[in-house]
C-alpha cells in the first residue's frame, strides 16, 4: 500500500514537473540551425532522459535520446500515437512508438512516454513541423 501511495505521488508530481524545454540555440555545433529537446521517460516509466530533434543546413534532421546515438530522420519508418488511460490512482500516459532501421538495417522500436497530456501536445506538434 505504501508503495502504491508514493508510486502514485511521483506519478501525480511528474504530471506538473515534465514539461518539455524548448530552446533554439546554435552552441554545440556552428552548422546546427533548430534543436528542440523534451523530457521524457524512455521504454519505461523509470528512465527520464530528454530527446532532441535537431535541423542542419541542406535539411538533414536527426533524432537523439540522451546521449545515444542519434538516427537520421529518413531511418525513421512511422511513429505513432497511443494513450493509456490511467486510473484513479495513476495519471495516464500517453506513448509514441518510434519504428525505425538502425545502422545495420534493423528494424527497431522506440518508446517515448509522456505523464502530462499537454507536454505530448507539444511534442506531437514538433513531431509535425520536423516533418512528420
Amino acid at each position: 500500500m505504501k508503495k502504491s501511495f508514493i508510486f502514485s505521488v511521483f506519478l501525480l508530481s511528474s504530471v506538473f514537473f515534465l514539461e518539455p524545454s524548448i530552446s533554439k540555440e546554435t552552441v554545440e555545433d556552428k552548422n546546427l540551425i533548430e534543436k528542440v529537446s523534451f523530457d521524457i521517460w524512455w521504454e519505461d516509466k523509470y528512465n527520464e532522459s530528454v530527446i532532441t530533434l535537431r535541423t542542419y543546413p541542406e535539411d538533414i534532421k536527426t533524432i537523439q535520446v540522451g546521449n545515444g546515438r542519434f538516427i537520421n530522420k529518413n531511418q525513421v519508418l512511422e511513429i505513432y500515437r497511443e494513450v493509456n488511460k490511467g486510473s484513479i490512482f495513476s495519471s495516464s500516459s500517453y506513448i509514441f512508438n518510434i519504428v525505425y532501421k538502425d545502422e545495420n538495417s534493423k528494424v527497431s522500436t522506440g518508446k517515448i512516454i509522456f505523464s502530462n497530456k499537454r507536454a505530448s501536445k507539444k511534442f506531437e506538434k514538433a513531431l509535425v513541423d520536423f516533418g512528420f
